[in-house]
């Protein structure tokens, strides 16, 4: 049984999230496609920079969103005109060095450093498979102590992102809703890794998690009233959906 609610805007994950299961995939399409009078404002939260987004969306049939927020939460893209919200990129700068970030970073043991077209000025993306919680918060403090204002975001025990301390997935909805007028209370979010969990942390934030969703995020939302979903990827999307009222 759904619940009663009105919300106006809707951000998802894509990897893992709306995309991973082809059919999955195509019933979320058909669901969205079947709302009847009007939609959700549309956003889809992904770690994949502009370009490669717009890509996978084409390459899957997807629904065109009405906000893309690319590279964790460093670029909102606004589809309607065309054009990233730099006001938004803009304020990620203070205490920021990409230079600095990457040769403290490149020094790491096993690290490698992910292709250019995974790269930007407010991100630096690298694989580090398989490390430990006690390496993550060592690699903090060094970015802490060289003076940097950036913040460690580590996915699928393997993707590494160092971004500028604002910018996460999380802060870009937050601006974003500001920007639009849309309470956080009136946003539901979807996602399955560690770096979707600032987007549920959100307060009033209403929050999807499908069945294959990462133990990281699954630790980070212990005890939140998180739509766990027991079926995997989009169908699991759907089902929040639905819970929350945006499906019949």
């Amino acid at each position: 049984m759904g619940i009663e609610t009105n919300v106006r805007l809707f951000c998802s994950d894509l990897d893992g999230t709306l995309l991973g299961e082809p059919e999955a995939t195509a019933d979320f399409i058909e669901a969205w496609n079947a709302i009847e009078g009007e939609r959700p404002i549309l956003v889809y939260s992904t770690g994949r920079l502009d370009g490669d987004a717009k890509r996978m969306i084409k390459l899957h049939g997807m629904p065109e969103p009405d906000f893309y927020t690319t590279g964790v939460g460093t670029m909102i893209f606004s589809v309607k005109d065309g054009a990233m919200l730099d006001e938004f990129s803009e304020s990620l700068n203070k205490s920021w060095d990409l230079e600095k970030v990457r040769e403290i970073v490149a020094g790491l043991v096993d690290i490698e450093e992910q292709p250019p077209e995974q790269q930007h000025d407010w991100k630096s993306s690298w694989f580090w498979r398989g490390r430990t919680n006690s390496e993550i918060d060592s690699l903090r403090k060094e970015l802490q102590k060289a003076g940097l204002a950036a913040q460690v975001i580590y996915s699928t025990s393997r993707d590494l992102d160092i971004l500028p301390v604002a910018a996460n997935k999380g802060n870009a909805i937050t601006w974003l809703t500001n920007y639009l007028g849309v309470n956080l209370q009136e946003t539901v979010v979807a996602g399955d890794s560690g770096n979707d969990s600032s987007m549920f942390l959100l307060e009033g934030v209403k929050g999807i998690a499908p069945a294959n969703a990462e133990p990281e995020l699954l630790e980070a939302l212990d005890g939140m009233p998180v739509f766990r979903a027991k079926r995997t990827s989009a169908r699991g999307v759907i089902d929040g959906l639905r819970h929350y009222g945006v499906f019949s």
